[in-house]
C-alpha cells in the first residue's frame, strides 16, 4: 500500500505559512509614533472622534513608545481611531486619566484588548450632561478573514473635552471598571 504524504505535507506548509502571515501582520505597530492621535469635536456637549485632528500626545509622550522602537509591555500603546471597522462594540475601559491646561481638557483612556487587525478602535465619544462626561470606547475588527492570535495588548487613546467652563467635573466610562475621576477647571 502506497502513502500520500504530499498532502499532508502541503497542508502543514499552509499552515505554517498562514501563521507567519498572522503574526507578521499583528506584530506591525498600529501607528506609527509621529502620527497625532485623535480628538473628540470640542463644544460641550460631546461627540465623535476626528481622526484628522490631532491633539497632542496622551498625557505627555506615547506611552508604548518609549523612542527606541521597542514597544513596552507594561505601558499602554497609543492607538487612534479607524472609523469602518466591522462588529463595533464598546470596549470596557479600564483607567482615565485628565489633563488640564487653563480651561481646555484632554482626557486618557486606557483599556485592554487584543491586537489588529483583530481588534481595532473604531471610535470614541463623549456627553456631557451637566458637569458630568460619559466617554465610551468602541472596538471592532478590520475586513477579511485573518488568523487572530490570543495576545493581550494595553492600549491607550486620546479624547480632546476642549474648553469648559469653570468648575468640578467627573469622567465617567460608559462601559468598564474605570473608577470616576474629577477635576476642576478654575
Amino acid at each position: 500500500m502506497k502513502k500520500h504524504v504530499a498532502p499532508r505535507a502541503l497542508l502543514a506548509a499552509l499552515t505554517v505559512s498562514l501563521l507567519v502571515v498572522a503574526c507578521s501582520s499583528a506584530a506591525a505597530p498600529s501607528t506609527p509614533p509621529s502620527e497625532n492621535p485623535p480628538s473628540a469635536s470640542p463644544g460641550g456637549s460631546g461627540g465623535e472622534s476626528d481622526p484628522g485632528a490631532g491633539s497632542g500626545d496622551p498625557i505627555g509622550t506615547d506611552p508604548g513608545d518609549p523612542g527606541n522602537g521597542i514597544v513596552d509591555p507594561d505601558q499602554p500603546q497609543l492607538v487612534v481611531p479607524k472609523p469602518g471597522q466591522l462588529n463595533v462594540h464598546p470596549v470596557a475601559i479600564a483607567e482615565m486619566e485628565v489633563r488640564v491646561e487653563g480651561r481646555h481638557a484632554v482626557l486618557n483612556a486606557r483599556w485592554w484588548s487584543g491586537v489588529e487587525p483583530c481588534y481595532v478602535l473604531d471610535s470614541v465619544a463623549w456627553k456631557r450632561d451637566g458637569k458630568t462626561i460619559t466617554i465610551s470606547v468602541r472596538e471592532g475588527s478590520g475586513a477579511g478573514d485573518v488568523i487572530c492570535i490570543d495576545i493581550a495588548m494595553y492600549k491607550a487613546t486620546v479624547i480632546d473635552l476642549g474648553e469648559l467652563d469653570p468648575g468640578d467635573y467627573t469622567v465617567v466610562g460608559g462601559d468598564g471598571n474605570a473608577a470616576p475621576i474629577t477635576f476642576t477647571i478654575d
